[in-house]
């Protein structure tokens, strides 16, 4: 019973996604609720505004000072992840398997080209005892480099060969990046910027009443419940268009055993850099300097294991209407590109939940020291 309540994240998503297939049309974009708004920009602004309320602000500025943990976050979720996708969709696309489509095979690579997700690492860094005024920091940093790297990498990786067809990207010339430029800077700025600087302005002149407010309420819970409402509207979005009834059996079960493969396997290439350069030891200095680099205390690490693996729809869908915005595909094959991205988080949300009370356990001597 108290590993079903530790999990109750998984129950409530479940049952969050049961409620999108049956009524499509409650918590999709254009929908009943305009979801485009009352859940794309409410629910995150909610989730960093309870950051700003509950974060001190000397942590949140020590935070922004560890260089290392920015570059080393940066360059595994963006080169790392990005090119071990694209190995696997280039393999998957020459083997010709009538049964894989070539447009959810794409979304792989649009998949590894996507930025870190927005609210969830903050959610489940915190609730896991890491350091989760770093993990605020990389989402901002991720999704602030996300117009200029990500279509310079999807760029570059569909260019390996014709057999991409329309589903390489049109370039700049099609004026579609300025829409992508536009819709991530608003949405930082409104889901991001602004609600937590309104959460640490509260926090610096009513600080006993906001602590005992968040200590009452156990309003860190609240962003779990938000995190949900925004899977709820992605999916619900999903199931409206139909993207998953032209994906054959075959293509689904490839994206779902892969999405499950990469996820841990790239926390376990992250656990391996990170803690593993603990056992490294080197008597030159140089060298040992060099693999001294990335060794990180548990707290940071968490962070980071966070952040790597995980990839965010919330711009992964503007991404893909940006770059194919003058493209000859139809809007079902623009869905079917989502699919790998949509699937992923899903899969990532659930294997986040489940990390947690094991990174909360492991991380317990370094807080009591």
């Amino acid at each position: 019973l108290n590993m079903v309540l530790d999990q109750w994240f998984l129950v409530c998503l479940g049952i969050a996604i049961l409620i999108a297939y049956l009524v499509p049309n409650l918590g999709r974009k254009g929908g009943w609720i305009a979801a485009q708004y009352s859940i794309v920009y409410v629910c995150p602004a909610l989730i960093f505004f309870i950051s700003g309320l509950t974060m001190n602000s000397k942590v949140f500025l020590k935070s922004a000072t560890l260089y290392r943990v920015h570059l080393v976050a940066q360059i595994l979720s963006y080169m790392f992840t990005s090119c071990i996708l694209f190995v696997f969709a280039y393999a998957a696309l020459m083997s010709d398997d009538p049964h894989l489509s070539t447009a959810v095979i794409a979304g792989f690579i649009l998949l590894g080209c996507t930025p870190t997700t927005i609210g969830s690492n903050v959610v489940f860094t915190r609730n896991a005892h890491g350091n989760h005024a770093a993990t605020l920091v990389e989402v901002t940093i991720a999704n602030l480099l996300s117009p200029v790297l990500s279509p310079a990498l999807i760029s570059m990786y569909m260019s390996s060969t014709d057999k991409w067809g329309d589903f390489r990207p049109a370039g700049k010339s099609s004026g579609g990046y300025s829409t992508l430029y536009r819709s991530v800077f608003k949405q930082l700025g409104l889901t991001v910027f602004v609600p937590l600087f309104v959460g640490q302005v509260l926090r610096f002149f009513f600080e006993k009443q906001v602590t005992w407010f968040a200590l009452k309420f156990k309003i860190n819970k609240f962003s779990q419940v938000f995190l949900i409402l925004i899977m709820w509207s992605t999916f619900s979005s999903c199931f409206y268009t139909g993207a998953f009834d032209e994906s054959s059996s075959q293509t689904t079960a490839l994206v779902l055993m892969q999405n499950f493969g990469v996820y841990w396997f790239f926390l376990f290439v992250t656990l391996l850099i990170t803690r593993g350069s603990h056992k490294l030891r080197f008597k030159n200095k140089y060298l040992d300097a060099f693999v001294g680099f990335f060794r990180f205390n548990k707290r940071d690490t968490i962070a980071i294991c966070y952040v790597v693996p995980a990839k965010t729809p919330a711009l992964g869908v503007p991404l893909i209407n940006a770059l194919y915005s003058h493209s000859s595909i139809n809007d079902q094959a623009k869905q079917m590109l989502q699919i790998p991205i949509i699937l992923y988080q899903i899969e990532q949300l659930c294997f986040s939940s489940l990390s947690v009370p094991v990174f909360r356990r492991w991380v317990a001597d370094e807080e009591e020291e």
